[in-house]
This record gives C-alpha cells, sequence and structure tokens, in this order.
C-alpha cells in the first residue's frame, strides 16, 4: 500500500481506496508549548530541564485535546464516493463508517521559532546567564518594550534553526519526537486509526500569532526567541522569519535530522528561490542538483518557489499591475494580490536564495557566508552543489513601508 500512496489536500499522505482520513485536525503550537514552559519553570527558579519537561507536558495536552474533540466523528454518507473505494460495494458499507485506514493528521507548527526560543532560553539565562530569569520573564511580558538589548541578544546572539548547528537543530528534533511520542501514546483515535504528527503548519503561522474564528488553537504573545507579539511564526519546515542562515545546503542538513518514520503526515521543507537563479543557462543545472542534494541527505518532502521581492512590495502598492502574479501560500498557490495582508506580509519576509558566490544579501548589503562545503554528486559526477547567496528583506522595513496592521482573515481557501 505505501507504495501506492498519494498526496491528499496540500502534501499529506494517503492510501487512494482504502482511506478515510482526516489529514489535518488541527495543530500542536510548538511556541505555546515552549513559552509555557519558560514561564512556569523560570517562575518557579526551576533548571532548563524543568522547561523542557514542562513544555512536553503542554504537547501532550494539545495533542489529547485535539484527538478527543474528533473521537466521535461522524461524517455524512457518501455512496458515490464509497462506490470508487475498496470494500464497499462488496461489504455494503458507507465509506463514512471508515475503510482500512482511519487516521487523524496532526500539524507541528511553527517548529524552528519554537527550537529558537529553547535555544536562546538555554544560552542566555543557563550556559552564559547574560540574562537573568526575571528580566527574561518582564520582557517577555511588556513585549520586549524598554527591553530591547534584551531582545536583540536573543535575536542575534543565540543559535537559530537552519544553520546546521545542534546547538539550536536538536530541540528541532526534540520538539518533533515530543509529539511523536504523544500522538503514539495516545493510541486508537476512536475510529480504529492512529495519530499521524506532520511537520507542516499550514496557516496557523499567522493564525497562532493573531487567533482565528473558530481555531481552538493557542496562541501566544512575545517568545524568548526574541520575536514580539504578533509578529510571524516559521512555516512549515524553514527557518524562523529574519534569521540569519548560511545558505539551502544547511538548511536541507537541518532537516534532514529530523526521524520521518516517525513525523508521517508530511510537511515540506518551504525554499524560496530568486528570479535571478533562473537567468543563465546553468539555471536549471544548479536547481537539480539542489533537488539532488536533498534527496541525497535523507529530507522528505521539497517545496521549491520563485520570488522577486521587488516585484512583491510593487504588487502590494499597485495591484491593479500584477493581477496575474502568482505565489505558493503554503500547501497550494493563488493570486497573490487577492491574499489578505497578513499572508502578503509572509510571503514578502520568506527567506529568499539565490544560488551563486557565497555571501548574505540582508537590507541590500552583502556580507561573509560560510555554507558548509557539502558536495553531492550530480548525474554526471562532475558538478557538486553550488554555494548560495540568501536575501532576507528587513520585517521591520517592509512593515514601515506597508504602514499599518492588518488582521483581515485570509480568502476562504482553507484546502489543509
Amino acid at each position: 500500500d505505501a507504495r501506492d500512496y498519494t498526496v491528499a489536500a496540500c502534501w499529506e499522505f494517503i492510501i487512494p481506496g482504502k482511506g478515510m482520513e482526516v489529514v489535518n485536525i488541527g495543530a500542536v503550537s510548538f511556541p505555546a508549548a515552549v513559552h509555557k514552559g519558560v514561564v512556569e519553570a523560570l517562575g518557579k527558579g526551576e533548571s532548563f530541564e524543568r522547561v523542557l519537561a514542562c513544555a512536553a507536558e503542554d504537547i501532550d495536552a494539545q495533542v489529547t485535546s485535539l484527538a478527543d474533540a474528533y473521537r466521535r466523528l461522524l461524517l455524512p454518507p457518501a455512496p458515490y464516493y464509497s462506490v470508487l473505494m475498496e470494500g464497499c460495494l462488496e461489504s455494503g458499507r458507507d465509506l463514512s463508517y471508515g475503510l482500512k485506514y482511519n487516521n487523524f493528521g496532526i500539524h507541528g507548527a511553527a517548529s524552528s521559532s519554537a527550537a529558537d526560543a529553547l535555544a536562546a532560553v538555554r544560552q542566555t539565562v543557563f550556559e552564559r546567564k547574560t540574562i537573568p530569569s526575571c528580566d527574561l520573564l518582564q520582557a517577555l511580558d511588556h513585549d520586549f518594550q524598554g527591553f530591547e538589548s534584551l531582545q536583540k541578544e536573543l535575536k542575534e546572539d543565540a543559535p537559530k534553526v537552519g544553520n546546521n548547528e545542534d546547538s539550536a537543530d536538536g530541540f528541532l528534533v526534540w520538539l518533533f519526537e515530543q509529539l511523536a511520542r504523544a500522538c503514539e501514546s495516545y493510541g486508537d483515535n476512536g475510529r480504529g486509526g492512529i495519530l499521524r504528527p506532520g511537520s507542516g503548519s499550514a496557516m496557523y503561522y499567522v493564525w497562532l500569532t493573531k487567533g482565528h474564528r473558530g481555531m481552538s488553537e493557542p496562541v501566544v504573545g512575545a517568545t524568548a526567541d526574541g520575536r514580539r507579539r504578533g509578529e510571524f511564526f516559521s512555516a512549515n519546515l524553514a527557518p524562523s522569519p529574519g534569521v540569519t542562515v548560511r545558505g539551502p545546503i544547511s538548511v536541507l542538513q537541518t532537516y534532514a535530522k529530523l526521524n520521518y518514520a516517525r513525523v508521517c503526515n508530511g510537511g515540506p521543507i518551504t525554499i524560496e528561490l530568486a528570479d535571478s537563479v533562473f537567468r543563465d543557462d546553468g539555471a536549471i543545472r544548479r536547481v537539480a542538483m539542489l533537488i539532488r542534494a536533498f534527496a541525497q541527505i535523507g529530507c522528505q518532502q521539497l517545496q521549491l518557489n520563485t520570488l522577486n521581492v521587488k516585484t512583491l512590495l510593487d504588487a502590494k502598492r499597485h495591484p491593479e499591475r500584477h493581477k496575474n502574479l502568482i505565489v505558493r501560500v503554503w500547501g497550494w498557490s493563488g493570486y497573490f494580490c487577492e491574499l489578505a495582508p497578513e499572508y502578503q506580509d509572509h510571503i514578502v519576509e520568506r527567506h529568499v536564495y539565490a544560488l551563486g558566490e557565497p555571501g548574505i544579501i540582508a537590507n541590500g548589503k552583502e556580507t561573509p557566508c560560510h555554507e558548509s562545503n557539502v558536495r553531492i554528486a550530480p548525474a554526471d559526477g562532475q558538478h557538486p552543489v553550488p554555494r548560495c547567496i540568501v536575501q532576507q528583506p528587513s520585517g521591520e522595513d517592509h512593515r514601515q513601508q506597508q504602514g499599518r496592521q492588518s488582521h483581515h482573515a485570509l480568502h476562504d481557501r482553507r484546502l489543509s
């Protein structure tokens, strides 16, 4: 059956003709779990191990809450669909009563942001002791107003997911292990299936920051990675917004550390390529080598997009000029000018990689970059994986340009 899989909705897996699965019943908010662990443990003067324990307990609680809400799921009869499913005609049983596979999927959302927060707390509070616990708690409570230097240390000096460094990546792995353990421990989902943990975030990279009508997942304000209230979380498997990374290879190496045998509900590594990648004859070869590196390193899913930040910003100012501009949103594509402003903003602020000489472009300035010297043999065995440039538009500059905060909901296109 596994060889006959297909993708449902955005990136979740199902077995055609044999699965009556609900691949997205909601999301575990990793940032909320970590935030609870930080606040509870530091508030009592406890150890970093207690921070982790509290976070793990909250992940358990979130999984249980999501699964319990679906235990008595009732589906309407679907006789026409049932005709296409294996065994329904033979047994005279509608697919709404279940098929061979009846699993539920749960997103592990905003994983990089949560891992960054854990790495920052361990380094600044417990290892270097540069930030007292009480100061961090006050800063979080005040959304870092009056604590700008503390926020800068959390954002700029602490380890970040995406650089192939275990000081941050280890917490990414730990978070997904806790999610997998919680799903496995829950057992039968009430329909003879299991809970499948996934690494996608769908719309939750925005919803978990602001809330949304009908959403049961917890919303969290300022977080210990230096993120302020209302700022976006990381989407799918991608570094947190605004984080400096070495390049696409280090990003792939980071997410190859996950145990996808346990985190099996899908969720792509999301990489945005600058349109400059495709301006010469070697473009296809370079992108092909990047995809080969993804496969050989041992990752699960890859979502490649191409963006031009200047075009996106002009489309925000002059939508009438860009009516046909299509972008990847999470597991689906849509017209950029039809998206709600907060989703436009997140797309603008994503990391954009240009395959070329090593370096990082941030705010229009290039600084040295040292991509890990990983060489993956392409089909002809002659050319290594190219090094990279990383372009990261300034979130603060962009927010000043847009001049307002938006609380609009996304178009009613929730496909996952």
